[in-house]
């Protein structure tokens, strides 16, 4: 393919990220999976030592496996998957500018958290708005999901919208592969 047809085709890098967005949920869905991991490993000890004739029988399902496969299926129902696409190098740097890095005016030195070159508390909720490209997050949207993220959430989605522009994906290269055969005559 020529350079034209591939700079044609050219899109930026996406991916995506999947957040259950209720809490209460996933709290109780570690709660009984951790029951349910601690009577597995109470079980698996329970045999006296050397004792192997229970060896072959396969373990019983658990009481409670149903419960968690419903919380499981109600989490999924509870899950958005956020698209997350690169900015261009003029957003890219229009969004840095907007935010630059506080300075102590006393000391003249950089607030610790903007150690990026940027304002920590102003640029990563900004970023990682003008990045997700699904779903929509015009209007009130923007302002109803930030105030249900935790913080963990957030940073999930940041760190992702980071290595979407700052993170080189490309294919490998490979000098095997992009060998011409030589010339006899050249070489």
């Amino acid at each position: 393919m020529d350079f034209d047809s591939i700079l044609d085709q050219a899109t930026l890098a996406e991916t995506t990220v999947a957040l259950c967005l209720n809490g209460r949920l996933r709290a109780e869905y570690e709660r009984l999976k951790a029951a349910i991991d601690e009577r597995a490993v109470q079980a698996e000890s329970g045999g006296l030592p050397g004792d192997d004739r229970l060896a072959t029988k396969a373990p019983a399902p658990d009481p409670d496996q149903p419960e968690l496969d419903r919380l499981a299926d109600e989490m999924r129902r509870h899950t958005v998957e956020f698209t997350l696409r690169a900015l261009p190098k003029p957003e890219w740097n229009a969004l840095f500018a907007k935010h630059p890095p506080r300075v102590d005016k006393a000391t003249g030195k950089r607030e610790p958290k903007d150690g990026l070159g940027v304002n920590y508390d102003t640029f990563f909720p900004a970023f990682v708005r003008q990045s997700i490209v699904f779903p929509e997050l015009s209007g009130d949207r923007w302002d109803r999901l930030y105030v249900k993220l935790s913080d963990a959430q957030f940073n999930k989605l940041a760190n992702e919208a980071w290595d979407l522009n700052q993170v080189d994906h490309d294919v490998p290269f490979s000098p095997v592969s992009s060998q011409s055969p030589r010339n006899s005559a050249g070489s």
